[in-house]
């Protein structure tokens, strides 16, 4: 596990992210078990939603947090791990999304899980969007912090005592593929707001890849 607090221009991240969250965009978002997603995630959905997703990729203020957001994390990951980050590509040629903005609504939560467990449900992981080309034993997740709630809202890695608290600004990458880990229930007022997705290393240890 690995948490910076990098120096991007978090005020202008958070604002864009409240753009987002308006009602005015309430329609682009995906509901999850878990809390809602910007854009639609990958796992527990079906190609077709999946796909038809991407065209809500051209709103504005998600091509700026890309710009403000998305590119430096990739800047900072490929140097931490020595390898280029590479966008996945549809046989089409569609760029798919490296990131999610994720919104916990007060009393919700993650129950236990690791990554793996859910692959099958993974449009990417089962190989049904595109040819599979990963390394097995590397499944990271980032996050970065945007909201932090009134409480609860950590990470707990099974095993572990110390419980993980994601504040706002701060970047975090664990092992989220091989290590049991849930989001405690949160509470209060403020809401639990990340910015993140998963990060691959292909099969040949020679480029890294991000997709939510």
């Amino acid at each position: 596990m690995k948490c910076w607090r990098p120096s991007f221009n978090h005020d202008a991240i958070v604002q864009l992210c409240k753009e987002l969250r308006a009602p005015s965009s309430q329609s682009a978002w995906a509901p999850t078990p878990w809390g809602r997603t910007l854009p639609r995630s990958c796992v527990g959905t079906d190609p077709s939603s999946y796909l038809s997703s991407l065209a809500l990729l051209n709103v504005p203020a998600l091509q700026k947090l890309d710009r403000l957001f998305f590119e430096p994390v990739m800047a900072l990951l490929s140097k931490t791990f020595s390898r280029p980050m590479v966008a996945l590509r549809l046989p089409t040629g569609q760029v798919l999304p490296g990131w999610a903005l994720r919104e916990m609504a007060s009393g919700e939560g993650i129950p236990f899980h690791c990554e793996q467990d859910w692959n099958r449900v993974n449009l990417i992981e089962n190989g049904t969007l595109m040819e599979k080309d990963f390394e097995p034993n590397f499944q990271m997740s980032f996050l970065y912090g945007v909201e932090t709630p009134s409480s609860g809202g950590e990470l707990q890695i099974s095993g572990q005592d110390d419980l993980v608290t994601l504040n706002a600004g701060e970047l975090l990458l664990f092992n989220a593929g091989c290590h049991r880990h849930q989001i405690r229930r949160t509470g209060g007022t403020c809401q639990r707001v990340v910015l993140g997705g998963f990060l691959r290393l292909n099969l040949n240890h020679t480029s890294l890849h991000c997709y939510v």
